[in-house]
C-alpha cells in the first residue's frame, strides 16, 4: 500500500493523525449490515460460521447464556475450548463465543483483559476481530485514548487489496468517532464525521443518530435539529430531537418538559431511552429554574443502572451533589435558615421526608457536607443513607453518590454509615472485591450488631475478596479479644478458616487451627483440628508433618480406633508417608487399613495404593526422603 509522504510524517496530535487516515479511505460504500458487527468480520469465514451454529457444544453454552446464567455458561465455555497451541481453529471459534457472551453481559473490563494478549500464530483475520472488539470495549469503558491508539494501528495495517476493507473500515471509522465522543473532544468527533459522511451519507436511522449525537456534542443543535424528525416514532429519534429543539431553543423549556413528562409515563418504554429522557428534563428544568426537579431527574439517572451516550451531557455524580445543594439553598434561603444553626435544616427535612424525599434528601446532604460540626454530618449521612436505601434502586444511587464522586477521594473517606450499606449492595451484586475494599477501611460493627458475627463476616469478605492476610489479621484479632468462645461460635469460625483453605492461605489457615486448638479440650474438635491442620501442611508440601497430625486425628481419643474417620486420616497419612518417601511406612498403613476393610471397592482402592508402592520398591528407586532401614 503507498501511502503520500504527509501520510508517514509524525503528527504529534492525535486528531490530525486520525483525520489523515480518514481521507484515505474510499468513498460511496454501502452496506446493510449493523456497523457494530458486520457479517463478514464477525466470522472468518462462512465454513466457521456454520461451525458455530452447529456444534452442540457451542449450542448448548449459548443457550445456557440466553436464560442469564452468563458465569455458568463461561465456566462450561472454560471447559470445553481446547488450547491454541493443540487445536487453533477450536480455540478461536470458542473464544469468539466467549466475547460474545462477555459482550452481552456488558463485562468491557473482562473483554479488555482478556484480550490484551493473543496467542502466538493466531492468523490475521481472527487478531484483527479480537483488536477491534477490544477497541471498542475500550471505548465503553471511557479509555478513548487506548481505543485510538489500537484503531490506528488497525487501519494502518490491513492490506488495500484485503475483500472485507470496506466493511472493516466504516466501522472503525465510527469507532473512532464514539473514542472521540468519550474523550470529551467533540470537534474532533465531528471533522472525523464530516469525512465519513461525505463518504457514506446518512441514509441508514442508524447513521442519521450517530450524526445527530455529534453534532449535539459539538454544540450544534440547529443542525441537529435539522437533521431530526420531530415527529418520528422512533424513541432514540424522538429523544434526540427533544435535545436538540431544546437546546437550539426552537421549543420552550416547559414545553419540552410537559412532552417529557408524558414520555416517561409510557409504559412500555425501554430504559435506556428513559433515563436519556430523564437527562433531557434535568437540563429542561435547569433552564427554568426548576431545582427540585433538577435533583429529582438526575437521580432517575443514576438509579437507573443506564449510562448515557458519550458525549451528549455532561452530567455525573458530582452533578447530583450540586443539584441537591442548590435545591437545599433554595429552601434554606426561602425560609430564612442561618448556615451553621442546623436545627432547622434538620426539622424541615424530617417534615418533608414522606411527602417530599428528594426535598428531604437535598436538605440531608447540604447538612452533610455544610453541617456546623461532625455531630450533625454524621446524623445528616445516617439520614441520607437511611432514605437513599428506602427508594427504588437506592443501592446504585448510593453508589454513584460515594463511590463516583469526587467528593470523596477514597474510600476511607465516604461516611462510615455509607459504607456499611455499600458493602450490602457490592455483595448483593456479587462484587466481592468492592465489598472488600470498602470492608478493609471498616474496623468496628455498626451499632446494636452482633460483634463476634459482624467480625467473622467482615473477615470472610476480606478473604473471598482475595485480601486473605487482612482476613487472617481479622480472624486472629478476633480470637484474641473473645474470652471464651462456644461450640456453635467455633464452628462458624473455622467456616471462615476453611475460606483461606479454599484460596491457598495455607500458613495462615493453620496458625489459627492451632490457636483454636489451644482453646477447646473437646476431643472430638481436637480430633478434627489437627485433620484440617495436616490438610494445610499436606498443601505446603510438608508431607512429613502432615502424616504425623493426620495420625494425631486418627489416634484420637483411641489410639487403637478403626472407625470411618480414623481410617480415612490413617488412608491420608499413608499418601503423605509415601509423597515424604517414606514408602515402607506407607505400605505398613496401607496394609492395616487392607485388613481392617470389608468394602470391596475400598479395598480395591488399597490394593492399587500398595501394587503402585511394591512397583516404586521393585524399581530399586529410593523415594527421596526415605529413611535408611526403613
Amino acid at each position: 500500500m503507498v501511502l503520500p509522504v504527509f501520510f508517514v510524517r509524525r503528527i504529534k496530535k492525535t486528531a490530525l493523525l486520525l483525520l489523515s487516515m480518514l481521507l484515505l479511505l474510499p468513498a460511496g460504500l454501502t452496506l446493510a449490515e449493523s456497523p457494530e458487527t458486520p457479517a463478514k468480520a464477525e466470522s472468518a469465514n462462512s465454513e466457521e460460521a456454520a461451525r458455530d451454529t452447529t456444534d452442540p457444544a457451542i449450542a448448548e453454552v449459548r443457550a445456557l447464556a440466553r436464560t442469564g446464567a452468563a458465569r455458568l455458561a463461561l465456566s462450561v465455555l472454560a471447559k470445553q475450548q481446547p488450547s491454541a497451541t493443540a487445536d487453533p481453529a477450536g480455540w478461536m471459534r470458542w473464544e469468539r463465543e466467549r466475547i460474545r457472551i462477555l459482550r452481552h453481559s456488558h463485562a468491557w473490563q473482562q473483554i479488555t483483559d482478556r484480550l490484551a494478549t493473543l496467542p502466538s500464530g493466531i492468523p490475521a483475520p481472527f487478531r484483527r476481530w479480537a483488536v477491534t472488539q477490544r477497541a471498542e470495549a475500550l471505548i465503553k469503558l471511557g479509555q478513548g485514548k487506548a481505543a485510538i491508539r489500537l484503531l490506528q494501528q488497525l487501519i494502518w495495517q490491513i492490506p488495500a487489496d484485503h475483500p472485507e476493507l470496506d466493511v472493516w473500515q466504516k466501522r472503525w471509522r465510527r469507532n473512532v468517532m464514539d473514542a472521540y465522543l468519550v474523550m470529551g473532544a467533540s470537534e474532533d468527533a465531528r471533522l472525523a464525521s464530516v469525512h465519513y459522511f461525505r463518504d457514506y451519507g446518512a441514509s441508514t436511522q442508524a447513521d442519521r443518530l450517530l450524526h445527530a449525537r455529534i453534532l449535539l456534542s459539538a454544540e450544534r443543535a440547529d443542525e441537529a435539529a435539522d437533521l431530526l424528525d420531530a415527529g418520528s416514532e422512533d424513541p432514540q429519534t424522538a429523544t434526540l430531537s427533544l435535545l436538540a429543539q431544546l437546546r437550539s431553543r426552537r421549543q420552550t423549556p416547559q414545553w419540552v418538559l410537559k412532552t417529557l413528562l408524558r414520555r416517561i409515563r409510557a409504559a412500555d418504554l425501554d430504559e435506556v431511552i428513559r433515563t436519556q429522557l430523564w437527562a433531557v428534563m434535568a437540563e429542561a428544568a435547569k433552564q427554568v429554574g426548576d431545582r427540585a426537579t433538577v435533583a429529582n431527574a438526575l437521580e432517575h439517572v443514576f438509579a437507573s443502572g443506564e449510562s448515557l451516550p458519550s458525549g451528549l451531557f455532561k452530567v455525573n455524580p458530582d452533578s447530583l451533589w450540586k443539584a441537591y445543594l442548590e435545591f437545599a439553598t433554595m429552601v434554606g434561603n426561602e425560609a430564612q435558615y442561618l448556615i451553621g444553626q442546623d436545627a432547622p435544616w434538620f426539622e424541615a427535612a424530617a417534615r418533608a421526608r414522606k411527602q417530599f424525599p428528594v426535598r428531604a434528601r437535598s436538605l440531608y446532604a447540604f447538612l452533610l457536607i455544610k453541617g456546623e460540626n461532625s455531630a450533625s454530618r454524621e446524623r445528616a449521612a445516617e439520614q441520607i443513607v437511611a432514605s437513599l436505601k428506602a427508594r427504588k434502586h437506592g443501592g446504585r444511587l448510593l453508589q454513584a453518590l460515594f463511590l463516583q464522586s469526587g467528593r470523596f477521594p477514597s474510600k476511607g473517606a465516604i461516611p462510615l454509615v455509607a459504607r456499611y450499606v455499600l458493602v450490602d449492595v457490592a455483595l448483593r451484586q456479587s462484587d466481592i472485591t468492592l465489598a472488600s475494599s470498602l470492608m478493609a477501611t471498616i474496623q468496628a460493627p455498626p451499632e446494636g450488631a452482633d460483634q463476634f458475627l459482624w467480625q467473622l463476616r467482615r473477615a470472610r469478605i476480606l478473604v473471598m475478596g482475595g485480601d486473605h492476610q487482612r482476613g487472617a489479621a481479622a480472624l486472629q484479632a478476633l480470637l484474641d479479644t473473645q474470652t471464651e468462645l462456644g461450640r456453635e461460635q467455633i464452628d462458624r469460625f473455622l467456616q471462615v478458616v476453611f475460606d483461606l483453605q479454599t484460596v491457598r492461605a495455607h500458613a495462615a489457615a493453620y496458625k489459627l487451627f492451632v490457636a483454636v486448638m489451644k482453646r477447646t479440650d473437646d476431643q472430638k474438635l481436637q480430633r478434627e483440628l489437627y485433620y484440617w491442620m495436616a490438610e494445610s501442611l499436606k498443601a505446603e508440601g510438608d508431607y512429613l508433618g502432615a502424616a504425623r497430625l493426620y495420625l494425631k486425628s486418627a489416634m484420637l481419643p483411641d489410639p487403637e480406633a478403626m472407625d470411618p474417620w480414623a481410617q480415612t486420616a490413617h488412608y491420608q497419612a499413608a499418601d503423605a508417608l509415601a509423597k515424604a518417601g517414606l514408602v515402607r511406612d506407607a505400605r505398613r498403613l496401607f496394609s492395616r487399613l487392607l485388613a481392617v476393610t470389608r468394602d470391596p471397592g475400598r479395598r480395591s482402592v488399597l490394593q492399587h495404593e500398595l501394587q503402585k508402592l511394591w512397583l516404586v520398591k521393585g524399581n530399586g528407586t529410593k523415594p527421596q526422603g526415605e529413611a535408611k532401614g526403613n
